[in-house]
C-alpha cells in the first residue's frame, strides 16, 4: 500500500510518502496552492453533481451534457495544482493497488477518487481511503468469529428506496452467506428509537444506516435522525463502548461538512466523528444521495464483494467499477462514495476465506460470446434499461432472461445426457412442452445421473455450478409462478427487480464455459458453418488452434443438424432441437417448443 501524508501549513502542502509503511527517499515535499481554488474546485464538483441529478430525474429532457469529461476536466486540473511532480511520478508509476491518505483536516473535504491523471481518475486505478489527521484506525481482530450485522432502514418513513434497500440486502445476504458466517438483524421505521439502537449496534461488526442525518457545527452532535424527530447522536454512539469494524452510511450529506469554508476540525466531520467514536472504518457518500434503485444496487454489490473476502478498499472499488461500466453515463453514484479508514482492512481473517472471489459480469462477453437466445434477450435487458422503461418491463425482461438461460443449458444438459444413451424424454415440442419447474427437476434430473454414474460430461465447469445455484435456481422459479398467477403487488416489483437482476448477473457470470460451449449448424458442404452466438450469428469455421481437421471430421458427421461443439475440449454432440427462419431478415433463429413460454400476469402488462 502506498500512504501519502499530506500536512497544510497556511497554503503549503507537506507531503510524505511511504511504501507498505517505510518512507521513500524524499520527504518533505512542497507544493503551493490557495484555499480559493481548493474551494473552486468542490463548487465545481458539487455543480456537476447537481447537473448530474437533473439528467437522471428528467430522463425526457434533452439536455447536451457530457458530466464525465467536465468531472476529467476539473479532476485533472486540480491534480497537476495540488501534486508536486515527483508525487506525480510516484503515482504514474507505483505499482501498489491502494493508498491511505493521511491528510491534514483542512483537506477533508478533497474527493480523492476523482482526481485524474490524465489517464484515468484515481478511483479507477487505486483503492482509496482517507485518515483525517487526529482519526483513529484500529487494527483488525484476528479472532475467529461469526459477523454480525445491523441494518437500519428509513427510521423516519419518508424515504421509500432507504427502506427497500434495507429489505433488498437483507434478502441477498441471506441467500449468498450462510448463517454460520453471518448473523443479520434488521430493524426499521417507527420500531427504531434511540435506547432499542443503543442496546443493538454495541456487539455489532457491521451497521449500514439508510434514512436521514441530523448534522450539526458539533461533530458528536452528529447523528441519525429517527422519527419523532429524535436524534441518535455520535457522543451517544461512542458511550456505547462501541467496537465496529465498518459503517456504511447511505444518507444525506453524511461524509460532508456542514458549512461552506474549509474544514479545519476533524470533529466538524460526520465520519470523523464516528471513527473517533470507536468504529474501524467508515463509508459514506460525498454529498447527498438520489433515493433510487442505483443506490440500492450499488449498496448490494458493494457488500457481495466485501463477503466474497475482498477488503472494504477493494470492495468499493469493484463496486464503482461496475457502476461506471454499466449506468448511465451520467450517473455520478459510482463518484459519490468515499472511505474513511485503511482500504487494506478486512473483515476476515485468512483461515476463514471459503467465499468464491467475486468477479464483475463483462456485458461484452455476454452480448458476443454467449449463446444467441441468451445473449439477445440480455441485449433487451439493457437496452430497456437504459431507456427508463417501468420497472414491470423490466420484470418481464429479467424473466425472458432467465427463460433464456434455462432453455440453453437445459437443453444442453439433456442433448449431453442422450449422447450418453441414457434414455430420459427429452421434452422438445409442443405436444410434450412441460412448465418451468418440471423443466428444472428434469434438468437436474439428469445432472443426478451424471454424479451418480460418474459420466463426464461436456459441460465439465458448469454441472458444479448448476449443483451451487439450485436454491436460487428454483427460488426464481417460485417468483415467476407466482408473477403467472397475478400474485406480484406493485410496491414489490423494484424489490424483486434488483434482486432479480443480481441473482442472474450472478448466474451469467457463473456459467462463464457458455463462452467455449457452441451451438452450431453444421454445413452440408465445404461453407462455414452456423455459429448461433451472440446476438448477431453469424457463419464461421472452427476457430479451435491445431484441431481443425479433427473437428471438421467430427462435424461431418452431423451435416445439416444443430450440434454442441466444444471448442477447448474437442468435443462434438448433437444437439436435439429446432431452428427455423425469420421471415422478417431471413435470419435462422433456435427454436425451444418443450417449454411452455412464460407470461406475466394480466393486470402487468
Amino acid at each position: 500500500m502506498l500512504s501519502l501524508i499530506i500536512d497544510r501549513v497556511g497554503n503549503v502542502n507537506i507531503f510524505n510518502v511511504l511504501e507498505d509503511h517505510l518512507p521513500v527517499e524524499e520527504s518533505h515535499i512542497q507544493s503551493t496552492l490557495d484555499d480559493d481554488l481548493i474551494l473552486e474546485y468542490l463548487g465545481e464538483v458539487e455543480r456537476l453533481v447537481h447537473v448530474s441529478q437533473s439528467v437522471l430525474s428528467k430522463p425526457n429532457q434533452i439536455l447536451n451534457a457530457d458530466i464525465l469529461q467536465d468531472l476529467k476536466i476539473l479532476g485533472e486540473t486540480f491534480y497537476q495544482q495540488f501534486f508536486p511532480q515527483s508525487i506525480i511520478e510516484k503515482l504514474k508509476n507505483t505499482t501498489k493497488h491502494s493508498i491511505h491518505f493521511n491528510i491534514d483536516p483542512t483537506l477533508a473535504l478533497v474527493p480523492w477518487e476523482l482526481l485524474h491523471d490524465g489517464t484515468s481518475f484515481l478511483s479507477d486505478k487505486f483503492r482509496i481511503g482517507k485518515t483525517i489527521r487526529g482519526g483513529l484506525h484500529r487494527p483488525t481482530h484476528h479472532e475467529n468469529r461469526k459477523i454480525k450485522m445491523l441494518i437500519i432502514a428509513d427510521p423516519t418513513e419518508d424515504l421509500p428506496h432507504a427502506q427497500k434497500e434495507g429489505e433488498v440486502l437483507f434478502s441477498v445476504l441471506s441467500q449468498k452467506v450462510p448463517t454460520h458466517l453471518l448473523e443479520l438483524e434488521f430493524i426499521g421505521g417507527k420500531q427504531v428509537t434511540k435506547l432499542k439502537l443503543l442496546s443493538l449496534i454495541k456487539d455489532k461488526h457491521i451497521i449500514h444506516y439508510s434514512g436521514h442525518l441530523h448534522f450539526s457545527d458539533d461533530s458528536l452532535e452528529n447523528g441519525w435522525l429517527l422519527s419523532d424527530g429524535k436524534v441518535l447522536k455520535a457522543r451517544e454512539i461512542k458511550s456505547t463502548g462501541i467496537d465496529t469494524d465498518l459503517v456504511f452510511s447511505n444518507s444525506c450529506m453524511s461524509a460532508k461538512s456542514a458549512g461552506k469554508k474549509l474544514n479545519t476540525n476533524v470533529m466538524n466531520q460526520y465520519a470523523g466523528a464516528f471513527l473517533t467514536a470507536g468504529i474501524k472504518t467508515f463509508v459514506g457518500t460525498n454529498w447527498e444521495i438520489l433515493d433510487n434503485e442505483r443506490t440500492i444496487d450499488f449498496t448490494v454489490r458493494f457488500y457481495t464483494f466485501l463477503f466474497s473476502d475482498k477488503s472494504v478498499g477493494e470492495s468499493l472499488f469493484l463496486s464503482k467499477e461496475f457502476a461506471r461500466r454499466n449506468y448511465h453515463a451520467n450517473d455520478l453514484t459510482w463518484a459519490n462514495y468515499a472511505l474513511y479508514g485503511n482500504p487494506d482492512f478486512s473483515l476476515f481473517v485468512k483461515e476463514r476465506r471459503n467465499f468464491h472471489s467475486a468477479k464483475i459480469l463483462n456485458p461484452t462477453s455476454v452480448l458476443e460470446f454467449y449463446p444467441t437466445p441468451i445473449a439477445v434477450a440480455y441485449s433487451k435487458l439493457v437496452n430497456s434499461g437504459k431507456s427508463k422503461t417501468t420497472g414491470k418491463n423490466n420484470i418481464l425482461g429479467l424473466a425472458k432472461l432467465f427463460e433464456a438461460i434455462s432453455q440453453v443449458v437445459g437443453m444442453m444438459v439433456f442433448s449431453d445426457h442422450a449422447a450418453h444413451a441414457m434414455n430420459k424424454s427429452i421434452p422438445n415440442n409442443p405436444d410434450d412442452a412441460v412448465t418451468l419447474r418440471k423443466w428444472w427437476e428434469l434438468v437436474y434430473g439428469c445432472v443426478w445421473d451424471f454424479q451418480k454414474l460418474k459420466i463426464a460430461s461436456i459441460l465439465e465447469l458448469a454441472l458444479p455450478v448448476l449443483h451451487e445455484q439450485k436454491e436460487t435456481i428454483f427460488k426464481i422459479v417460485g417468483w415467476m409462478e407466482s408473477w403467472e398467477r397475478d400474485e406480484i403487488q406493485e410496491e414489490e416489483i423494484e424489490s424483486y427487480q434488483i434482486i432479480l437482476q443480481f441473482f442472474l448477473e450472478n448466474m451469467l457470470l457463473e456459467f462463464s464455459e457458455l463462452e467455449k460451449v457452441s451451438i452450431l449448424l453444421v454445413s452440408e458442404n465445404h461453407n462455414p458453418h452456423f455459429y448461433f452466438k451472440g446476438i448477431k450469428p453469424a457463419y464461421l469455421y472452427p476457430s479451435s488452434p491445431g484441431s481443425k481437421d479433427k473437428l471438421q471430421e467430427q462435424l461431418s458427421k452431423h451435416k445439416g443438424n444443430l450440434v454442441l461443439l466444444h471448442e477447448s475440449r474437442k468435443i462434438v454432440i448433437p444437439f436435439p432441437t429446432y431452428f427455423k427462419e425469420k421471415k422478417e431478415t431471413g435470419d435462422l433463429e433456435l427454436v425451444f417448443n418443450g417449454l411452455t413460454p412464460f407470461v406475466l400476469g394480466a393486470k402487468q402488462n
